[in-house]
């Protein structure tokens, strides 16, 4: 493979980058789009390079960058209060997006992740937050509080006792205005 080590130096200091991203650096180098596609792909069957999405890759192993498959999308739900730290228990990530990608669970670079719709009138309330030495979007406590209530989830009284506190009763009630829609 030709341009495989420049390619990868570039990309691996990277979080994730797209095919296109790949397309864009391979072509100025003189690489074909038969050979870029090949080489994606052998990247990915040798375990080397992870497909997080449709045309999204990263050379990282690091369960923060999953999201990023998903644009638009934030961490949210129990996710997010592992983030926070509002409870001590690991929980698998919780994407919630606007994407027209399938909801559910499903497994990208070995982690089990769910996957959460939005409209676009629920996708707000969102902070960055350094988790996993990457800034990822993360629901605020509010709008996790909300979302927990929108997608029918029980939480246990000591956790909701917990979300509580951390919440802004004004804010809160904003919120709760604002996030009036049908889920997806």
């Amino acid at each position: 493979m030709k341009y495989e080590s420049a390619f990868a130096e570039f990309f691996s200091k990277q979080s994730m980058f797209t095919s296109d991203d790949a397309r864009r650096f391979l072509i100025r180098l003189g690489a074909s789009e038969a050979y870029i596609r090949l080489m994606l792909h052998n990247l990915v069957q040798s375990g080397q390079l992870h497909r997080i999405g449709k045309g999204t890759y990263t050379f990282q192993r690091n369960e923060a960058v999953v999201g990023f498959g998903f644009r638009p999308f934030y961490y949210g739900l129990e996710y997010a209060l592992t983030i926070r730290k509002l409870w001590t228990q690991q929980s698998v990530p919780v994407i919630i997006t606007k994407s027209k990608a399938n909801p559910g669970v499903r497994e990208l670079m070995g982690i089990r992740v769910i996957l959460h719709r939005i409209n676009e009138k629920g996708f707000f309330g969102v902070e960055y937050l350094n988790y996993g030495g990457l800034f990822v979007p993360v629901s605020d406590p509010e709008k996790t509080l909300l979302d927990f209530i929108y997608y029918g989830i029980k939480l246990d009284p000591v956790t909701m006792d917990e979300l509580k506190k951390n919440t802004n009763e004004s804010k809160l009630k904003e919120y709760a205005a604002r996030f009036s829609g049908k889920r997806d």
